[in-house]
């Protein structure tokens, strides 16, 4: 009975105290948001409809399907204006309209090739490549990588391969055009360091580490002890949180 007494005296204390000083305690909270509770769902439920009705922001022609988590604000883009809008942004998040739904997609999916060598532009020495060597179904994408007028992928001749890179939000799969300047193919390592990349081979690198993850996990270890494969896990869910396992990196990276 008395142990109850000093409970209820300890409680009636804490909530005189945040009264006379004017401070929300948890509950508080709770009911200043209790009102708002439907418009709130309403409000979630909204941002999962088609934006722009399926119209593309950027060009007002092409079907606007896609949206970016990453970016701030709403837009829709087309496959083409996606491109443009993230030449400089390879690590951001996209969804495709389904019919019904938005589901995950990527940069890589709607054709996005990153360039490695000049700053993030085209090598000028890509048309002098003898074996452009794209994955299977390059030819089929041939409008969605023509950067002029008439321009196809045999035309252009992109020396295109496919690189791993770890980000601090995820793990991602990206089509990588290297440099195609004399002796380039030696220093492709270099080209990875001079875009913030750590290789993960200095021979043939196929794999790499933003800057930004290395941080991230440099400061993760030093203030919550995290260990390397904790912090991996923790990227495996970032990038397929249902089916971490499906990542295109292993678990012994």
């Amino acid at each position: 009975m008395k142990r109850k007494t000093k409970v209820s005296s300890l409680n009636f204390k804490v909530s005189s105290f945040f009264k006379k000083n004017h401070v929300q305690a948890q509950n508080d909270f709770l009911r200043d948001y209790l009102p708002w509770r439907t418009e709130y769902l309403s409000v979630l439920l909204d941002l999962e409809q088609l934006v722009n009705n399926g119209k593309c922001n950027d060009c007002g022609e092409g079907e606007g399907l896609i949206r970016c988590l990453s970016c701030s604000g709403t837009r829709a883009w087309c496959p083409s204006c996606v491109l443009k809008a993230h030449q400089h942004n390879p690590f951001h998040n996209l969804q495709l309209w389904n019919g019904r739904f938005y589901e995950t997609t990527t940069l890589q999916a709607q054709g996005y090739i990153m360039y490695l060598g000049h700053g993030g532009e085209p090598c000028p020495n890509l048309s002098h490549q003898p074996d452009p060597s794209p994955w299977e179904d390059l030819g089929s994408m041939e409008d969605v990588f023509a950067q002029e007028e008439g321009d196809t992928i045999n035309d252009m001749q992109l020396g295109v391969s496919n690189l791993v890179i770890v980000h601090s939000t995820g793990v991602y799969s990206h089509s990588v055009s290297w440099c195609q300047c004399p002796g380039a193919e030696k220093a492709h390592h270099l080209d990875l360091m001079k875009a913030r990349l750590f290789p993960a081979s200095l021979t043939r690198p196929r794999s790499a580490f933003t800057f930004d993850v290395l941080d991230n996990f440099l400061i993760d270890a030093l203030e919550c002890k995290t260990s390397a494969m904790s912090f991996y896990q923790k990227l495996r869910r970032f990038t397929n949180n249902a089916f971490p396992d499906k990542i295109p990196v292993s678990n012994f990276i």
